[in-house]
């Protein structure tokens, strides 16, 4: 009979234990928030609610008067690339479809991606129309602006063109590309098969750097302009990338057998850092399969000159300035992470104008902002947002670290420092122009828990 009252006692408590613990799990999923446009009905993710400062997004406010558009008169284009928001550039795509009367093309990409025209250097076998919107991942614009803007506009007279330019903090981007690709079981496979130190050439021909080096070595004025006293990258910059891959990869000096890994088992076996390091010299220098990040911040400056120089010039002959046909807003994934809801609204307005009501956009942004948080709390694969990186013995590695060893490497602090300026400066932050690199070290948080938006 004790026995048996015991036992008993044994199973209460460790149902009252279950309860207590699902209750205090669950405490991190209910909260007010005072901001009725963070609000939701349910729970916002905790991850969501500590956000890291640098990542604010700069205060928007809805104009008093917005521009009457019409779109049908209008390209829409949609550019993002790996890691700044491949499911969101289809989300804004839908937003405007299902609103108003233009279509999509029912394609993955407006034109072929990390590809251009080998004489021109711009995109080939543009042709984009009015009433249409496009989405388009990693383009290579390492063409001159004039040429561009012509492509941009698909020489054609009447044509005017919205482009929505999805970025994202260089630091979040490359933490992000490294907790997704080393992740268990492999999501994407070509993992299992890329060479990320292969010197890679376009055409035969033409290199990843020597496509980019006109840009980044451009006058004062134009890095001036994009936030740099300096220029983004030096030719030697390339070298000691290659030279830091190839002791990292195959390497049997750097690691006893690891001559015989291929990419992914790099990353999942070296050490974080060391892995990190890895994939984002990846996402720097592999024109042709990767290289994004420095992608990225080509075709921020090339659109922002295009802004600066172009927007009094008649690019093509029609006697309307290319400042009223090529509008452009740049916007980052890191945004939308934290604001869902308002990062959607400001989209619209740009899009969209008077062309849809108010009410509209407020549903709109209200059912994305919904459906996002649901993606979140349910594990969506490609959502690494809040998720600390696990290696294969158990170990787990706080973001917060990754980002410091980033922003303290000789090289890659001063690189990924300079291009966060320059991504910096295109979303109208503040730009600190006194060189990247350790002195911008992320704080850690106490218990080392950190909110860095890692979302595809």
């Amino acid at each position: 009979m004790v026995a048996m009252t015991t036992k008993k006692k044994q199973l209460l408590s460790l149902a009252l234990g279950c309860v207590f613990l699902f209750y205090i799990i669950n405490l991190n999923t209910i909260s007010h928030v005072g901001d009725q446009q963070a609000y939701i009905e349910g729970s916002i993710p905790s991850q969501l609610l500590r956000a890291n400062p640098r990542r604010e997004a700069v205060p928007y406010t809805v104009p008093d008067q917005l521009p009457d558009i019409d779109p049908t008169e209008w390209i829409f284009l949609i550019i993002h690339y790996h890691k700044t928001g491949h499911d969101l550039s289809r989300s804004l795509r839908d937003f405007i479809t299902n609103s108003t009367e233009l279509k999509h093309n029912g394609e993955e990409n407006a034109f072929a991606r990390r590809h251009h025209d080998q004489y021109t250097k711009c995109p080939k076998d543009v042709d984009m129309r009015r009433s249409m919107i496009y989405v388009q991942v990693s383009p290579n614009f390492f063409c001159d602006i004039r040429t561009l803007a012509k492509e941009l506009l698909s020489h054609k007279k009447k044509t005017k063109i919205k482009i929505i330019h999805l970025v994202r903090n260089p630091f979040s981007m490359a933490i992000s590309n490294f907790n997704y690709h080393s992740a268990y079981p492999v999501i994407e496979p070509w993992v299992m098969t890329a060479q990320p130190c292969a010197e890679e050439k376009f055409f035969g021909v033409q290199s990843y750097p020597e496509l980019l080096l006109p840009t980044f070595l451009q006058q004062q004025d134009v890095m001036g302009g994009v936030g740099l006293d300096n220029p983004l990258m030096y030719p030697d910059d390339f070298g000691a990338l290659s030279e830091r891959c190839h002791a990292l990869y195959q390497n049997s000096f750097n690691r006893a057998g690891s001559e015989k890994w291929n990419y992914y088992n790099h990353l999942r076996h070296l050490d974080p850092t060391q892995g990190l390091e890895l994939a984002t010299i990846q996402m720097c220098s592999s024109g042709i399969n990767g290289g994004d990040l420095l992608r990225m911040a080509n075709n921020i400056i090339k659109l922002k000159e295009i802004e600066q120089q172009l927007a009094l010039e008649d690019c093509t002959g029609t006697g309307v300035p290319c400042g009223e046909r090529i509008h452009t807003l740049t916007l980052s994934l890191d945004w939308f992470i934290q604001d869902p809801y308002g990062m959607t609204i400001r989209f619209l307005d740009f899009a969209l104008g008077n062309a849809i009501t108010k009410g509209e956009k407020i549903r709109i942004a209200q059912r994305y902002r919904q459906s996002y948080y649901r993606k979140v709390s349910g594990g969506d694969s490609h959502i690494t947002k809040g998720k600390n990186v696990e290696t294969p013995k158990g170990h787990v590695v706080d973001p917060v670290l990754l980002e410091n060893m980033l922003r303290g490497h000789e090289l890659l602090g001063r690189v990924l420092g300079n291009v966060e300026r320059v991504v910096d400066d295109a979303l109208g932050y503040p730009v600190d122009n006194g060189g990247g690199g350790e002195q911008d070290v992320v704080p850690m948080e106490e218990g080392g828990d950190t909110n860095e938006g890692v979302s595809r």
